[in-house]
């Protein structure tokens, strides 16, 4: 490559595309297959460029068995020709070796994999036909083919064997990280309460953490953080990150913008920078970069996604996901999978063929697993050919860890529904169980101080109790949640976070001004009033509760932060309720005596506050 002006510096991208033989599959007529950016050139300057293309870039899913190779990856006999520009629309012939393209004699078998994800409804696909001389294509329909394997056997016969219980060794995860002892025996050594409590994450705004944050998780219980669990957090995402309180947010550009530079060296700089913010806020995962593919110009958050082209998003997905590790953050791949369009987004069942998603849908998270390292997901909310992402086996056991051998955490999408991981059906936030046993690890979110209490009513305990679910597949998930809370920045920091005593003083400028104020006793529940005025005759430590309800769909969040005398004590935050009132505890503060104007600060519209209660704490 050649600045071959006279004034400027600038940088150029290679792309090189593949026109692959028709053969008995049909293929597209250009798919991307390499790029590269070249460096800042100045006028006059080059510099060569060596892009490698895996030969699996090359190949085609036979979902069908059309080769007679049913699931697997293959390249057809035929002129594999290349292209190279710097656009899909300034495109010339690439020989190679003196000729015109590659030549492949024979049918070659790159890899061979089980059916996974395949559609249960039938409905027909196109196929490029005859034609293809001028890129034009006369089109013929298939049937697309149809998920033949048995999921209940599946599952059942890859259960995991559970841990005996032995109840509290006094190990902690530290001796784990250490070396003085193993993961099964400190896992063995959790009730299965505790385990049932460590897969629930809690928020959004927990006060356990960096205030505002979307999430904690980890050791939501006093039994787990006295094991050596620590309370790990994370941040919306993905170009920058967002306090809910009202207290910081910062910006990034999106997905998009940054796709359209082509430079993933760039991008991994600068999410660099984001990995150093996550670390200087006390954050320990973002929750991005968010990565569906571009299908349908009506969703709404194309913004975020990179791109329509899988490759593409890939590289880019990876470098986001290097920098943000590089600069002591973890990324989170989302939304995993096939969350791509706007009407119905949390509940429209994603109806596409096996071949379809792999080579489009899921290959992105694939390169950013395989070539980025990354140790976090989070699933979509949508169904995938029938069964909701959140619950689904073979895209969270036999695709993602199985075949690409991801290791790390997965977590749903916030208050996502589940449904049966075999028979599909009717999907309920309550549903943890079918949660566990797609190895899909955590639950994101119950109300902040409700994972111990179980505040979702989930059906974990339930369905360990009945058979339903297996102790081993629990204690899979704990030890997948375990392995990676050891890779956190809280944990290599040693530190403990857990909430603690909010401690406020009185305002004396209330003392004669506040005739109305409302004498605190050991239990008060006080109805909302925008001139709410407490008085406190001694001091002491109170619990704080709320109930609260938002008219808004379960998926709408709302947000405002309580202040007494001006000063920040908590945000209270929930989901749509529908009009339902929900309680939450808030937070424990100590009240010098005095007087409190009680203030609220609604930062995100949609939310009722119903009352306000403060509990003496004797103890």
């Amino acid at each position: 490559m050649t600045n071959r002006g006279e004034r400027f510096a600038g940088k150029e991208v290679v792309q090189i595309y593949l026109q692959a033989p028709q053969g008995a599959l049909g293929k597209p007529a250009k798919v991307l297959v390499a790029f590269a950016k070249t460096r800042l050139l100045q006028p006059g300057e080059g510099e060569t460029l060596t892009l490698s293309i895996p030969l699996e870039r090359f190949a085609s899913l036979d979902d069908s068995g059309a080769t007679g190779h049913p699931h697997c990856y293959v390249m057809e006999p035929g002129l594999y020709r290349l292209l190279l520009g710097n656009s899909v629309r300034d495109l010339q012939p690439m020989p190679v070796d003196g000729e015109a393209g590659y030549a492949q004699k024979t049918l070659r078998i790159l890899s061979c994999h089980q059916q996974v994800l395949a559609p249960t409804v039938p409905f027909v696909r196109i196929k490029p036909a005859a034609g293809g001389g001028d890129g034009r294509y006369q089109i013929e329909w298939e049937d697309v083919p149809r998920r033949e394997i048995n999921l209940r056997t599946r599952i059942e016969e890859r259960l995991p064997e559970s841990i005996p219980l032995t109840g509290n060794q006094g190990l902690t995860l530290n001796d784990v990280a250490e070396g003085r002892t193993t993961m099964n025996a400190f896992v063995a050594q959790l009730s299965v309460e505790e385990l049932a409590c460590l897969v629930r994450g809690e928020g959004m705004c927990s006060h356990k953490v960096t205030p505002g944050v979307a999430s904690a998780f980890g050791g939501v219980a006093d039994s787990l953080l006295e094991k050596g669990i620590p309370l790990a957090s994370t941040a919306d995402g993905p170009s920058g990150i967002r306090m809910d309180n009202g207290a910081k947010a910062t910006l990034l550009p999106s997905g998009t913008l940054l796709a359209s530079s082509w430079d993933p060296i760039l991008v991994e700089r600068l999410y660099v920078m984001e990995g150093k913010e996550l670390l200087r806020n006390g954050i320990d995962l973002l929750l991005g970069p968010g990565m569906n593919i571009q299908r349908h110009p009506l969703n709404g958050r194309n913004f975020e996604y990179f791109s329509e082209d899988p490759l593409l998003t890939g590289m880019m997905a990876a470098a986001v996901v290097r920098g943000i590790r590089s600069g002591g953050g973890i990324a989170t791949l989302k939304h995993f999978a096939c969350n791509n369009q706007e009407f119905a987004r949390a509940k429209a069942d994603s109806v596409v063929s096996e071949r379809a998603l792999r080579e489009i849908y899921l290959k992105g998270f694939e390169y950013a697993v395989k070539s980025g390292g990354a140790n976090a997901v989070m699933t979509a909310y949508n169904p995938v050919n029938g069964h909701h992402a959140a619950s689904n086996y073979d895209l969270t056991t036999t695709v993602l860890r199985e075949e690409w051998g991801f290791r790390g955490i997965v977590m749903t999408d916030w208050w996502a529904t589940m449904n049966d991981p075999v028979d599909g059906g009717a999907a309920s936030t309550h549903n943890t169980a079918a949660m566990i046993r797609a190895q899909n690890d955590l639950y994101m979110v119950v109300n902040n101080n409700g994972a111990e209490v179980n505040a979702g009513g989930d059906n974990t305990l339930a369905a360990l109790a009945t058979g339903e679910l297996t102790l081993g597949e629990l204690q899979r998930c704990a030890i997948n949640i375990l392995d990676f809370m050891m890779q956190t920045q809280v944990f290599k920091s040693g530190e403990m976070p857990r909430a603690g005593i909010i401690r406020l003083a009185a305002d004396p400028a209330c003392d004669g001004a506040c005739p109305g104020a409302i004498k605190i006793a050991e239990q008060s529940r006080l109805r909302y009033d925008e001139e709410l005025v407490l008085s406190v005759e001694r001091t002491a430590v109170y619990d704080v509760l709320v109930s609260v309800h938002a008219n808004g769909a379960p998926l709408a969040q709302t947000a405002c932060n309580l202040l007494l005398n001006e000063q920040f004590v908590a945000t209270i935050q929930t989901n749509g309720t529908l009009g339902r009132e929900i309680v939450q505890k808030l937070c424990r503060i100590e009240l010098q005596s005095g007087k409190y104007r009680v203030g609220f600060d609604f930062i995100k519209p949609g939310l009722v506050v119903d009352w306000l209660e403060l509990r003496l704490v004797n103890d």
